[in-house]
C-alpha cells in the first residue's frame, strides 16, 4: 500500500460526506490508496454514512469507531496505527481534495528524503488563503491574535512566505511511515491542539524537514471552533493543551 489517508471526525456527517464527495473517487481509481474514517464517537449516523459511500465508491477504506470523543491526537493514532502505507496522511474533515494535489504531495515527500513532512497551501472556498505555516504558538503570539481579532502578525507573514515554518497546522500533512514510527505517535495529552506543532517539533529533532509547499493548494473549511467560542469546554481544552505544550517544550513565546 502507498497511501493511507486517515480522517477523524465528530458528528459532523455533512462535513464529512462533503469532503468524501472528493476523497473517495481519488482512492478508488488507485488501488494503492486507502482511506481510512476515525469516527469519534459521533451520534448523528456518520459511520453508517460514511461506509456506505465507501461501498458505492469502490474504495478502500475502512471505518474505526472510538466509542467516545477521545480527542484529536488519540484519534489520530487510532487511525496511523491501523494504516498500512508508506504514506501517511492526516487530513481534516472540513477540507476538499483534488488528485493534482495529493499526487504532487506524494511526489514531492518521493523526490525529498530530507523532508520529514509536507502540506500544502490552504485556501477557504471564497479563494482566501489561508495561514497554516505557523511559527512557534507562544502566548505572546496568542495575546496578539485576540488583540488583532485574528489578523496576520509580522511574523506569521514572514513564515507564510518562507519553505520551512515552525510548523503546519494539521489539516492537511503528509509523512513517511518511518517518519512517524520516529517522531510519534501523535501525543495524546493534548487533546485538542497543538498536537500538530508538537508533532513537527518531533520531526525536525529527527534530523527532517518541515515543508509548506504552497504551489500546491487545497480547499479548507476552516471552521476556528476554539476562535468563535473562546469560552467553550473545547476552548479550556485547548488552553490547558497550551499550558502542557510549553511545560513539554520549555518555552513560551
Amino acid at each position: 500500500m502507498r497511501l493511507s489517508v486517515v480522517v477523524l471526525t465528530y458528528n459532523q456527517r455533512k462535513v464529512t460526506e462533503r469532503l468524501m464527495g472528493t476523497l473517495l473517487p481519488y482512492a478508488a481509481a488507485r488501488p494503492d490508496v486507502e482511506v481510512i474514517v476515525v469516527d469519534n464517537g459521533s451520534t448523528d449516523g456518520t459511520a453508517e454514512s460514511i461506509r456506505e459511500m465507501g461501498v458505492k465508491a469502490g474504495a478502500a477504506m475502512r471505518v474505526i469507531e472510538t466509542g467516545r470523543n477521545t480527542g484529536v491526537a488519540a484519534g489520530r493514532n487510532r487511525g496511523l496505527q491501523a494504516a498500512r502505507g508508506e504514506m501517511l496522511m492526516l487530513l481534516d474533515n472540513d477540507t476538499e481534495v483534488t488528485a493534482g494535489t495529493l499526487d504532487g504531495l506524494v511526489d514531492f515527500l518521493q523526490h525529498h528524503p530530507e523532508c520529514g513532512l509536507c502540506a500544502p497551501a490552504l485556501y477557504g472556498p471564497d479563494g482566501e488563503l489561508q495561514d497554516s505555516a505557523k511559527p512557534f504558538p507562544g502566548i505572546g503570539l496568542k495575546i496578539r491574535h485576540l488583540l488583532r481579532h485574528g489578523k496576520l502578525t509580522a511574523a506569521e507573514r514572514e513564515t507564510m512566505a518562507g519553505r520551512h515554518p515552525f510548523y503546519v497546522i494539521g489539516a492537511c500533512q503528509l509523512f513517511r511511515r518511518e517518519v512517524w514510527e520516529k517522531a510519534g505517535p501523535l501525543d495524546e495529552n493534548i487533546f485538542y491542539g497543538p498536537e500538530d506543532a508538537d508533532f513537527c517539533i518531533g520531526i525536525r529533532k529527527c534530523g527532517y524537514t518541515v515543508d509548506y509547499l504552497p504551489e500546491l493548494r487545497l480547499t479548507h473549511h476552516w471552521q476556528r471552533a476554539t476562535r468563535k467560542r473562546p469560552w467553550s469546554r473545547l476552548s479550556r481544552l485547548h488552553m490547558k493543551a497550551l499550558v502542557y505544550f510549553y511545560r513539554k517544550h520549555r518555552q513560551w513565546w
